[in-house]
């Protein structure tokens, strides 16, 4: 399991080749979850994700779950809301949740009054996995900072990707910090793509999968059928990592089809089979939100991910 230790221990990843088409699911949490993060423990999955008007008092996040990918529950808000000057009139998004030697670690992304450029990347400790979860007291990332993605490779080695935000010298560029501990970071982030300068590139995600490392990202426009996801590949965690094409041009994973339009910010997980599946949001045809869904992944002779949308 990319970034954390739920299930891939039981679990190996499938050769490549063709797979067997199967559709994507809208999973059914009864309300919109953008930005979802979705994960495989022994008992059934958990989803977490951005939901701007579902804290409860002073609690943040809900936590849904389910032991077949099918029927949801919601659990209800995990986050304790974090004291520091402006919290309380702050937006939260974009949460990934690890378990490291008996502690789980939530990354989110929180601004302060609202302010674009008071956006970083924080970290908040639980001892169980639903929490809750209390702030670490400080920001993760010096600089303005959103969508953290911790991947750990060894018991403590392990390196955060997240989009510099405004403010941010690396402004809509993806960047990569290695850890010093779970709650702290060496604070000297390097551009994950040091030869390009993006319009906008957010959302990342890391997996390997038969010996590469594979980085899912998002690009557009969030708001609207721009928003797509795109995959680069490296044989090491710190690169040189090298954007797959297709046709001279940068493959495109996931794209706007009929119902959903928009689709992005992914999470990659492990399914009912034990093969890698992803989850990912897009916009419904009524634009009433951004609803979760998830799909098989199967992986051609290039080795290149492949998703069947429609």
């Amino acid at each position: 399991m990319a970034g954390g230790a739920f299930a891939g221990a039981a679990f190996h990843a499938q050769s490549p080749g063709v797979q067997p088409i199967r559709l994507p699911t809208r999973l059914a949490t009864g309300c919109p979850v953008a930005d979802p993060f979705c994960v495989k423990a022994k008992e059934g999955w958990y989803l977490i994700g951005t939901q701007h008007a579902r804290g409860i008092e002073d609690r943040l996040f809900s936590l849904f779950f389910s032991p077949d990918l099918q029927a949801w529950r919601d659990l209800g808000p995990v986050l304790a809301r974090p004291a520091y000057e402006g919290s309380a009139k702050a937006n939260y998004w974009a949460p990934e949740f690890v378990e490291r030697e008996g502690t789980f670690y939530f990354y989110y992304t929180a601004d302060s009054f609202g302010d674009p450029e008071r956006r970083f990347v924080r970290v908040a400790t639980s001892e169980r996995l639903g929490g809750l979860y209390i702030d670490s007291g400080g920001r993760l990332v010096d600089k303005p900072s959103i969508d953290g993605h911790p991947h750990f490779i060894g018991a403590r080695d392990g390196y955060l990707f997240y989009c510099g935000n405004e403010g941010n010298p690396h402004v809509g560029q993806l960047l990569v910090d290695r850890f010093i501990s779970p709650v702290k970071l060496e604070n000297k982030p390097r551009k994950v793509f040091p030869a390009e300068t993006v319009e906008w590139e957010e959302g990342p995600f890391v997996i390997r999968h038969l010996g590469s490392y594979y980085l899912f990202s998002s690009m557009g426009n969030w708001r609207d059928g721009t928003y797509h996801v795109r995959v680069a590949r490296a044989e090491s965690i710190t690169g040189t990592w090298e954007r797959l094409m297709e046709k001279g041009a940068p493959y495109r994973l996931l794209r706007s089809v009929e119902g959903q339009s928009g689709p992005g910010h992914n999470s990659v997980f492990r399914g009912p089979d034990g093969e890698w599946w992803i989850c990912y949001h897009a916009w419904d045809s009524a634009k009433t939100g951004r609803h979760p869904w998830a799909a098989p992944i199967r992986w051609d002779s290039r080795g290149y991910p492949r998703v069947h949308q429609v």
